[in-house]
């Protein structure tokens, strides 16, 4: 027999039933919940909420030419240095490219062949001579010099096989270009002297001990010289009297008579005062009988009878007597272009014929 306080047994009577049911039923949850709990294996996988974004759009995919191409670390340009005058880009036959730093062009005349030189400079040892003759490139040489054990290294081309080598005519202030485009030179052997061809000179066979067709190392060029107007070089201004010749795009050119002076006694015809630079360019004056100026002619230019205006002759002796010496102004001459006839150069100054006795 189960004994109770009065005042819960009073509450039982009442509500305490309904307490005491509640209470039962919370217990009984809480041990179902403990047996769920420890029944279930250690490895189960428990429910996680999961937030899920909103979808995105999809990208849409770029036409081929938009497409970013991006090259591979190998592929990246070749940076060249940067030089205080001039250069020479040099592409070797294995590929390579290489930059040499050039000094600025120098000019030397030997005979009617002018060579225009830039040496090497900064740490470049690499060495350009361009080689012409009446304003054509005849041959071109670049010589890399020695450095340590590795010998002096000479590529050369000669005449015909310089296909890219020209040289321009003076501009305005009579400086010239000299410009090498992929020229091609070809290693000159081991042991064998390179001989600069005679202007119009057909190129000599090959020397002894070398084929005709052995195959030599090949290296590619391409550079822009430029070389300062005859007036600047002591060695090649008029030490005298000379003319300047301006043509139709207002090019200054310094026609010096330093490449000699003499005249031709044609069997039939006036007699030929024949003046020559030393870039082998010849002007000729052709003068009648009576002493009146027949014909002037430069190259491919010339002027005849009264349309050689503004040139005069001057003897010291016997006008009939050409070899004595004599003086020819030109003031404003102008020269015309052989089959169209139009105007071309014009002359002004004076040119003396030293006394020939």
């Amino acid at each position: 027999m189960i004994f109770l306080p009065r005042w819960l047994d009073d509450e039982l009577h009442g509500r305490g039933w309904v307490l005491a049911a509640v209470m039962l039923s919370a217990l009984l949850f809480s041990g179902w919940l403990v047996w769920v709990r420890w029944s279930q294996p250690t490895d189960a996988v428990r429910p996680a909420r999961v937030e899920t974004a909103l979808p995105q759009p999809v990208p849409l995919a770029l036409p081929a030419a938009a497409e970013a191409v991006v090259a591979p670390a190998s592929a990246s340009p070749v940076v060249l240095p940067a030089c205080p005058h001039q250069h020479v880009d040099i592409t070797g036959a294995d590929g390579l490219l290489q930059r040499g730093c050039l000094s600025a062009t120098r000019t030397r005349q030997s005979g009617s062949v002018r060579s225009y030189v830039a040496q090497a400079e900064g740490v470049s040892n690499w060495h350009l001579t361009v080689d012409a003759a009446g304003g054509q490139v005849i041959s071109v040489r670049l010589r890399q010099a020695a450095i340590g054990t590795s010998p002096e290294r000479l590529y050369v081309c000669d005449d015909t096989a310089c296909q890219g080598a020209s040289l321009a005519a003076p501009d305005a202030n009579g400086a010239r270009a000299l410009s090498l485009d992929d020229t091609r030179l070809q290693a000159l052997p081991p042991g064998q002297r390179w001989r600069r061809p005679l202007p119009g000179a057909k190129r000599s066979a090959p020397a002894a001990g070398t084929a005709a067709g052995e195959a030599r190392p090949v290296v590619s060029l391409k550079a822009t010289l430029s070389a300062q107007p005859d007036r600047n070089d002591a060695a090649l201004a008029c030490a005298g009297r000379g003319v300047t010749i301006v043509n139709r795009r207002g090019a200054v050119i310094d026609f010096c008579a330093l490449g000699g002076a003499g005249f031709e006694v044609p069997d039939d015809g006036p007699m030929r005062f024949v003046f020559r630079d030393l870039e082998g360019r010849a002007l000729v004056v052709a003068v009648g009988s009576d002493g009146t100026i027949d014909a002037v002619t430069l190259g491919a230019l010339s002027c005849r009878g009264t349309r050689c205006g503004g040139v005069s002759m001057s003897v010291g002796g016997d006008v009939s007597n050409p070899a004595v010496e004599r003086d020819f102004s030109f003031s404003g001459t102008t020269l015309y272009e052989a089959g169209t006839g139009r105007p071309a150069s014009t002359l002004n100054g004076a040119l003396t014929m030293p006394s020939q006795e």
